[in-house]
């Protein structure tokens, strides 16, 4: 599916559930800018199916010409959008976790509620959805891992990736790797030189990195981050 077809079509669902007056939430994956890399003829300078740097010049194009046409409706004022990517091209490389090769855009634009502003702290996708709801005003319970990016919370630095083997956390600075059967390394200096060095579990950057990903495992593997009613919310409904 063109990625134009796709932004249309959200065109009219949003229409629709504006003329019903209900709030919407939609959710979208553009696909031209994935093999085979094809798209309408015409749209741009790059013949439809010559690789990545097409699609992709093709995908900012629909982008631009559906936010044109969103310009136009009566819920745009009122509207955030938000365009992020899921990953880059490609993450593999000479190190098992290249930390370049995990930087992806963020884009939240909204004119009429957002002032204009360039962000360049340390976050991860997981912090996304606290800060779109702190954006919209709407207090929530949740087992947020993530963390509300424009709340000004004076909290350390850190950016969770990681891939098929290994699981990483990065301060800005060193990213410490956590690998099967139990392999500990830091790579200091990962944006530079990037030297990296065996540790053991006393390592605190380490001792960090375990204490994230063993403790969503753990809450995973129980349950305990699945979403609960309240009590009361519960014995009002009876």
């Amino acid at each position: 599916m063109a990625d134009e077809d796709l932004y249309r079509q959200t065109l009219k669902l949003a229409d629709a559930d504006h003329a019903r007056q209900q709030p919407f939430f939609l959710q979208l994956m553009t696909t031209s800018n994935h093999r085979p890399y094809t798209y309408p003829d015409g749209r741009i300078d790059i013949p439809s199916g010559d690789g990545r740097e097409g699609a992709v010049k093709y995908t900012d194009h629909a982008i631009t010409q559906f936010l044109q046409a969103a310009r136009l409706k009566p819920w745009f004022d009122d509207t955030l959008f938000v365009f992020v990517a899921d990953h880059t091209a490609g993450s593999a490389g000479v190190e098992d976790l290249p930390v370049s090769n995990y930087q992806i855009p963020l884009f939240i634009y909204a004119p009429k509620l957002i002032a204009p502003r360039d962000d360049n702290q340390l976050a991860s996708q997981i912090d996304l959805a606290p800060t779109l709801l702190g954006l919209l005003g709407v207090d929530y319970t949740s087992t947020f891992f993530g963390r509300d990016l424009l709340k000004g919370d004076a909290l350390p630095a850190r950016v969770l990736i990681g891939n098929y083997q290994h699981l990483g956390l990065f301060d800005g600075k060193d990213l410490a790797i956590l690998s099967p059967r139990g392999g500990m390394r830091v790579h200091e200096d990962a944006l530079g030189n990037s030297r990296e060095t065996t540790v053991t579990g006393d390592n605190p950057l380490v001792r960090r990195a375990i204490a994230y990903y063993q403790s969503a495992a753990y809450g995973f593997s129980r349950g305990l981050l699945a979403w609960k009613a309240e009590q009361q919310d519960v014995a009002a409904r009876r």
